[in-house]
């Protein structure tokens, strides 16, 4: 009889510690989550802060290929009206 109890005694030693290491293991696990939620929130804003500063060299790309656009059609005209002179005078 004193085995029986001894074996009961035992179970409920086990069965509170799996309690002690869930809760530990619960804890870990939301430690863990909220670090890989600050992990992505900080690489989601370099993503958007690089892909703004994308936008911004592309505008000003686009730009200084229209204002070289313009100057060629410029330097074309130009050239138009040397030509034209020189074979007029």
């Amino acid at each position: 009889m004193r085995t029986n109890n001894n074996n009961i005694n035992n179970f409920r030693w086990w069965s509170c510690d799996h309690r002690y290491l869930l809760i530990v293991a619960a804890l870990t696990f939301i430690y863990i989550q909220m670090r890989l939620f600050a992990t992505q929130s900080q690489h989601a804003d370099r993503l958007a802060a690089a892909i703004d500063a994308e936008n911004h060299c592309t505008g000003q790309m686009r730009s200084l290929i229209d204002q070289i656009s313009l100057q060629q059609g410029r330097i074309t005209a130009l050239e138009s009206q040397y030509f034209f002179l020189s074979f007029v005078g």
